[in-house]
């Protein structure tokens, strides 16, 4: 009978310390916390921005960042701040991640342009129209030129770079790609020869013309004004001294 009192004894007094400690860890947590809450609401010490791109926009730009260094460490908003930054026309991605104690890491993708938009602008690798200072472009006048409807952009793309791998295996390139509105699409190659390939199926009919091309047409491109490959079974070529 006794050992049992004395067990039912032990076993309140193992609740109570169980009790006691959690009041005392409780008791510290809260100290700690109101202790620290003036050091986490400190505004950050730095915004550090990585991006190759143009001095004058990577100066524009980290002057934009500097207006959250009033956040605090854990009060910034990364995903603002990286929509903000990705706003940028010369950003492409960015990635926003807190340094500890008291710093924020911006590192920025910039733009690859793939291609000149006729109306001024650069097609970059996204199929999106970009404007930005033609003259921070490095050898913008080297690109392609991509002309058509704005909102025909990003199909665009796609059909010049699997365009640009079907000429390509005769060391051709694209030097301009043309839709019209109601989508028919023309090439001219860097040696002056323009393919007509009209609104449907136009890679098929691209394989087929380069195929032809390569067969019948190599040495005498010189000579080529234009050749079209809207036919089922063959093209049509129009010669340079045709009158």
């Amino acid at each position: 009978m006794k050992q049992a009192e004395q067990a039912d004894q032990l076993s309140r007094w193992s609740w109570g310390a169980k009790l006691l400690l959690l009041m005392v860890m409780l008791t510290v947590f809260l100290l700690t916390w109101q202790a620290i809450q003036p050091w986490m609401q400190r505004p950050l010490a730095q915004i550090v921005l990585q991006a190759d791109i143009p001095a004058t926009d990577k100066v524009t730009l980290q002057s934009q960042l500097n207006a959250h260094l009033p956040d605090s460490f854990f009060g910034a908003n990364l995903e603002q701040i990286r929509l903000e930054v990705e706003s940028h026309p010369w950003v492409s991605d960015a990635k926003v991640s807190r340094v500890w104690p008291n710093r924020l890491m911006v590192e920025v993708s910039p733009q690859i342009f793939m291609a000149r938009w006729y109306d001024g602008g650069f097609v970059n690798h996204k199929g999106q129209v970009v404007l930005v200072d033609p003259s921070q472009v490095v050898e913008a006048e080297q690109l392609p030129v991509l002309e058509g409807p704005l909102d025909s952009a990003w199909v665009m793309s796609e059909l010049f770079r699997q365009m640009s791998w079907l000429v390509g295996r005769d060391d051709l390139v694209i030097d301009q790609m043309t839709m019209a509105r109601r989508g028919a699409v023309e090439l001219r190659l860097d040696n002056s020869v323009i393919l007509v390939l009209g609104r449907d199926q136009v890679l098929p009919r691209l394989q087929r013309l380069m195929k032809v091309y390569h067969s019948y047409f190599v040495t005498k491109a010189h000579m080529i004004e234009r050749i079209d490959g809207r036919y089922v079974h063959g093209v049509s070529v129009a010669w340079k001294d045709a009158s």
